[in-house]
C-alpha cells in the first residue's frame, strides 16, 4: 500500500513537481498551499510523512508542524516523520525545525529528496 504524503508549500509549482515526482516513485502524495488547511486535513486524514515549506505567509511550517503533531498527540495518533524544505539559510527558525524534522535545502536533488523519503517512510 503507497505511503500517503503530505505536501505543503505556497508555491504550486513546488507543490506540484513534488507531488508528480512522489506519485511517479509509488507514493501517494496530495498538495496544500497553506499550513492552515493541512492543520485541517490532519485531523480525519490518515497522512504517513509531512512535507513541508519553512517559510509561508500567514503560518509557517514550523507552526503548522507543532499544531499537527499536537492535534496527532490530542488524538492519541503516533507522531509522524517531517521533512522541511527551505530556501532560506536562517538559522534560527532551521534549528527550531531541526527539533522537529529533517531539514532539506531548495534546490535539491530529486534523487537525494526521494532518499530521504524513503528513509521516513521504509517499513
Amino acid at each position: 500500500m503507497a505511503k500517503n504524503i503530505l505536501v505543503i508549500d505556497d508555491d504550486g509549482m513546488v507543490t506540484k513537481s513534488l507531488c508528480e515526482l512522489l506519485n511517479k516513485t509509488g507514493f501517494s502524495a496530495d498538495a496544500l498551499d497553506n499550513g492552515f488547511d493541512a492543520i485541517e486535513k490532519i485531523k480525519d486524514t490518515h497522512i504517513d510523512l509531512v512535507v513541508v515549506d519553512i517559510r509561508m505567509p500567514e503560518i509557517d511550517g514550523v507552526e503548522t508542524v507543532k499544531r499537527i503533531k499536537e492535534i496527532l498527540k490530542s488524538k492519541h495518533r503516533p507522531d509522524i516523520p517531517v521533512v522541511f524544505i527551505t530556501g532560506y539559510t536562517d538559522s534560527k527558525i532551521n534549528l527550531e525545525a531541526k527539533e522537529l524534522g529533517e531539514v532539506i535545502f531548495k534546490p535539491f536533488n530529486n534523487q537525494e529528496f526521494l532518499e530521504c523519503i524513503a528513509h521516513y517512510t521504509w517499513t
